[in-house]
């Protein structure tokens, strides 16, 4: 049995216009099935918990983009972790998970993979904790630049008008200057398990990912796995601006070239421990919270999903 959730504003009204596509194919094939339309994150959250335990044998199915599968993600976790298996059809934005997924973001192409799938493949997910939250992500979280980038698009009116054109992985690009004048360095304490903690004094960039992945299709660990077990941070600091430009320049160029840049450091860890003295924007899988000066603990953990 699948039960089909909708976020049907993920993508600007792209989730609902695939879900027409998906129920059509769905009834063509006779596959007996349900389905839900969300009218929020709450309302996602409290519907999916609810029915996950209603019907835990039902493998549901989440079609929206990476913040909806976070929400999805952290309805199932907390507050006690509800064994589920989650189903993924890409309909956001970004879509990060799905290119690290190896998913189609063709509707009809995706359910095709998504049916032709005999078992749940388990994967990883980062789990984060600060003082005042916890939760679990699928991408990555990030503190300072990129969640400056994240925090600015998610409230820029321009990100809808590239949604509706099938852009809108390139809204990131649009709020990158803008960023770059708003965001300050931060002094940052780094915290692994068996070495010494690590700082940095001007951290500009910080994120923590399990796939290779962000900013809508940007590599920033092209080694990273879903599967691997482990977690990669990656810190850039920001010296000089010229500096800055150039290691994110060789970002979006192949080779991973920009992992060679003396401002840029990376360590591949199962837990870690990251300690600022400013307020700092994060983002989780797109979506954004202000941090406040303290610890921030990650470490993985893991789900089964179908697709």
């Amino acid at each position: 049995m699948y039960h089909f959730i909708i976020n049907p504003s993920a993508g600007n009204g792209r989730a609902q216009k695939s879900w027409t596509k998906i129920q059509k194919k769905l009834c063509q094939l006779n596959l007996k099935h349900s389905y839900y339309l969300t009218t929020s994150s709450t309302d996602l959250k409290q519907h999916l918990r609810q029915q996950a335990k209603l019907t835990p044998k039902t493998i549901f199915v989440i079609l929206g983009g990476d913040g909806t599968l976070y929400h999805a993600l952290n309805a199932i976790a907390f507050p006690t972790k509800l064994d589920v298996i989650l189903g993924y059809i890409p309909c956001g934005s970004g879509n990060d998970f799905a290119k690290a997924a190896q998913i189609s973001t063709d509707p009809n192409k995706a359910l095709a993979q998504l049916l032709a799938q005999k078992a749940p493949r388990t994967l990883d997910l980062g789990y984060f904790k600060t003082s005042d939250r916890a939760g679990v992500f699928s991408n990555n979280l990030g503190l300072g630049f990129d969640a400056q980038i994240v925090e600015i698009t998610n409230n820029s009116p321009l990100k809808n008008q590239l949604n509706k054109l099938h852009l809108g992985k390139f809204a990131y690009a649009t709020c990158f200057f803008k960023a770059l004048r708003r965001q300050k360095t931060f002094a940052l304490t780094v915290t692994l398990p068996n070495f010494p903690p690590k700082n940095f004094s001007h951290a500009f960039l910080c994120t923590i990912t399990d796939q290779p992945y962000f900013g809508g299709g940007v590599a920033l660990f092209p080694k990273a796995r879903l599967d691997d077990g482990k977690l990669t941070l990656v810190v850039i600091e920001k010296k000089n601006l010229l500096d800055f430009l150039s290691v994110f320049l060789l970002m979006l160029l192949p080779g991973a070239y920009h992992l060679l840049a003396r401002s840029l450091s990376f360590y591949t860890t199962t837990k870690l421990k990251l300690t600022t003295t400013t307020p700092q924007i994060v983002q989780v899988n797109g979506e954004t919270f202000t941090f406040p000066p303290g610890e921030l603990l990650l470490e993985i953990k893991q789900q089964k999903f179908i697709f």
